[in-house]
């Protein structure tokens, strides 16, 4: 697939100049190959009718009734998996490749993607390389929750790219492999470019071989799951490098790519349609909060029309930061069963709390707020200090101001964050039910 993804990456650095009418008319064109399909050889699709809204008597489609056709939930994907499977494929899609999701929901989705859409993914990535400066050869190591046979220590699995002329090692190791080893592994590799979960990077940041005191890392991608800013902090002062923020799904592919000179996420127009779902003001900080929904182009295999998995994002309105034509996001704030529940039942998004302030009054290497009931929120924190907490009244005064409504902190010092099933950490987790 190298010379298709090189294609596409050629095609990226044309296409994120399009004024939007003709970036919709690209997006048409896409979409209605798509659709077509779907309607044709999908069975979640064909045999509900869902998508007979959008055609026209004569058979055109009529794109001012886009909006009519039912948005699929992630519970609804997971109950329905087996029929969002395409029955035939276009003999240009590539292999097919099945999956499961890592589970953060509770319960897996098992996915199919073809070939043609890992190849526009990887493009896509590769144009938020240029956009950090990252020359055509470096060596990657990505530290993921691979299949039970990949990624296993001491040399994980290995892939070897051809694209923009140079080649590329990627390596890749399970990120459930022991923190010592996992710094053991880097340390063999001296990689370029460090890309994970965000959590486990942070981790990994402060727990670094000496071996590597003189590496020059260039770059740390944050994959897979929220990066908040004490995180990215954390990762970037113990790898000496700069971040930048992928959001992307393994079902539905990379929706954005953050460009760290004006830290937006510059939405993948050409690859997925992606459509804001306006939310309340959660925040309660003015900031445009949507739900994000889409539509992969290029995946044949298991067509996701009008997806949601309840990731929320805020949206950048401002001028755009140079000719680039693609819609930008602030940051990925989560998801919708992340948010916390106020004793009035008001739904609200704790990010506003924050991370950083709390390390004036906390030593910690990890830390996780919880709440365990409408009116309780607890801080987890790991730490290894022999008096971690100072000025705890000045602490609990902070916290409960952050917080539109009265609420009780606890503190309570642990020996471990819980990972999520996935390999994942989650700075903020709700342990209530509605």
């Amino acid at each position: 697939m190298d010379e298709l993804t090189q294609k596409f990456f050629e095609a990226l650095l044309r296409t994120q100049f399009l004024p939007p009418e003709r970036m919709m008319a690209y997006q048409r064109g896409l979409l209605e190959k798509l659709v077509r399909h779907t309607r044709a050889q999908v069975p979640f699709y064909r045999d509900s009718g869902r998508l007979d809204v959008l055609f026209r008597s004569d058979g055109r489609v009529d794109w001012e009734r886009w909006d009519e056709i039912a948005i699929l939930t992630r519970s609804e994907a997971q109950a329905n998996c087996d029929q969002l499977y395409a029955e035939t494929l276009p003999p240009d899609c590539g292999d097919i490749v099945s999956g499961l999701t890592s589970g953060s929901t509770g319960k897996p989705l098992a996915f199919r993607i073809n070939g043609i859409m890992a190849a526009a993914g990887s493009a896509v990535l590769e144009r938020g390389l240029v956009w950090a400066g990252m020359s055509e050869t470096p060596t990657l190591a990505w530290l993921l929750n691979p299949r039970e046979d990949e990624g296993q220590y001491p040399y994980g699995t290995v892939y070897r790219t051809r694209i923009r002329g140079g080649e590329r090692e990627i390596h890749q190791l399970a990120v459930r492999t022991p923190l010592e080893q996992q710094g053991q592994w880097l340390a063999r590799l001296r990689p370029t470019i460090v890309m994970g979960y965000p959590g486990a990077l942070a981790l990994l940041a402060r727990n670094l071989p000496r071996e590597l005191d003189d590496h020059a890392f260039r770059l740390a991608v944050c994959i897979g799951e929220v990066a908040g800013e004490a995180t990215r902090a954390a990762i970037e002062q113990g790898f000496h490098c700069p971040t930048i923020d992928v959001y992307s799904g393994s079902e539905f592919g990379i929706v954005a790519v953050e460009d760290r000179a004006n830290r937006r996420l510059f939405v993948s127009e050409e690859t997925m349609l992606v459509e804001f779902k306006p939310q309340a003001d959660i925040a309660g900080n003015g900031e445009r909060l949507v739900e994000l929904i889409v539509t992969p182009f290029y995946n044949y295999a298991m067509p996701l029309i009008r997806y949601s998995t309840g990731d929320l994002a805020v949206v950048d309105d401002g001028p755009a930061p140079d000719d680039r034509m693609q819609r930008r996001l602030v940051r990925i704030v989560g998801r919708a069963r992340d948010l916390f529940i106020l004793p009035s039942g008001r739904r609200w998004w704790p990010q506003v709390i924050g991370t950083r302030p709390v390390a004036e009054y906390l030593s910690f290497e990890q830390i996780q707020y919880a709440q365990t009931a409408r009116g309780q929120i607890e801080l987890r924190f790991v730490s290894q200090a022999a008096q971690p907490l100072r000025n705890a009244p000045e602490l609990l005064a902070k916290l409960r101001a952050a917080v539109p409504e009265p609420v009780e902190f606890a503190f309570r010092q642990v020996p471990a964050i819980a990972r999520q099933p996935s390999g994942k950490y989650k700075d903020y987790v709700c342990e209530i039910e509605d």
